[in-house]
């Protein structure tokens, strides 16, 4: 998973399906598989996630609920 930021937007890539799978069945033990979302958002009220050529939005609403639109 990479995670890259420029001043305005955060985008986060995710392996399609299949190979993401793989890296879960064989991930090391210290590998982390759960995020605090304030490291994601980074003070951002919305992320931008990279996912089958597909681009998604992440946001916090006014109510701290996060909802994922395409």
């Amino acid at each position: 998973m990479t995670l890259t930021a420029n001043s305005q937007k955060r985008r986060l890539s995710i392996a399609p399906a299949g190979r993401v799978r793989q890296a879960f069945a064989s991930k090391p033990k210290d590998q982390k598989t759960e995020f605090d979302s304030r490291e994601l958002f980074s003070g951002l009220r919305q992320i931008q996630i990279l996912h089958n050529e597909e681009t998604y939005r992440l946001s916090i609403t006014k109510q701290g609920k996060l909802i994922l639109t395409k």
